[in-house]
């Protein structure tokens, strides 16, 4: 057992001699250490993440893009007015403008005597008027009863008017019921413009309007023979009459 050691020894000693032969005469010294560190140490393991970092300083503006353009919204409510401005300057004088033209001599004297002629008329037309005012017409407001001085039927009456331009008398007041009184001497009764050949009892105006004004006798209207149309008496009160049978003083009306 004791020559064994030493042989072993002796083996052991063989065995690192080659070993460190080797190691010095394939590499240099720096590459002792050939073993890389991430293969030779243990697996690492990742740690926890770490904070995040504090915001940077603000960049510059950059340059404005080159999108579309919105369109244009609904125009908004109109203010209120503004406070009036001072006056503006006074405009340049304007050219001065053609003369008028001037009326010759001649043209002067025709307008004279044209007008001479005219006034010379008016009073003539204005003698005649008044006489006729005095004999068989009357005037009330803006109406005028005008007498023809006939006595006719109801129906010949409104004819007759009809073709003067103008319609039967029709007092719608006082004050016209006594014009056409008066007009009616020294006849005893005129036609007025009043029936109720439509409606028995319904009297209305030759316009087809209701009458608003009426002055009837006592007793009056009757209808005592189909009588449909009106009459004034002298005494200005009114009566029913028979229209085709009665013959009545005709007064037309005008109105201006």
């Amino acid at each position: 057992m004791t020559l064994l050691q030493p042989f072993s020894a002796l083996v052991l000693w063989i065995s690192l001699m080659m070993v460190l032969s080797s190691v010095n005469t394939d590499k240099p010294e720096e590459n002792r250490y050939s073993c890389p560190v991430i293969q030779c140490s243990a697996p690492a393991v990742n740690g926890l993440p770490g904070r995040d970092g504090r915001d940077g300083p603000k960049g510059e503006k950059g340059d404005p893009g080159e999108g579309l353009r919105g369109l244009q919204g609904f125009p908004g409510k109109a203010g209120p007015p503004g406070m009036k401005g001072d006056v503006g300057p006074r405009g340049e004088k304007g050219q001065k403008g053609e003369q008028g033209i001037v009326a010759s001599d001649g043209l002067q004297r025709q307008v004279t005597a044209l007008e001479t002629k005219l006034k010379v008329l008016e009073d003539e037309l204005n003698r005649y008027k008044n006489a006729l005012i005095l004999k068989n017409i009357r005037s009330i407001g803006k109406k005028m009863f005008v007498s023809t001085g006939n006595q006719d039927t109801f129906e010949n009456g409104k004819s007759l008017c009809a073709r003067a331009g103008s319609t039967l008398a029709s007092p719608r007041n006082d004050a016209e019921n006594t014009a056409l009184k008066d007009l009616v001497r020294p006849a005893r009764q005129a036609h007025i413009g009043i029936s109720d050949a439509q409606t028995e009892g319904r009297f209305v105006y030759l316009s087809g309007g209701a009458v608003t004004y009426s002055k009837w006798n006592t007793g009056e209207p009757n209808n005592l023979r189909n009588e449909d149309c009106v009459v004034i008496h002298e005494s200005g009160k009114w009566n029913d009459v028979d229209c085709s049978s009665t013959q009545a003083l005709i007064i037309c009306e005008f109105s201006s």
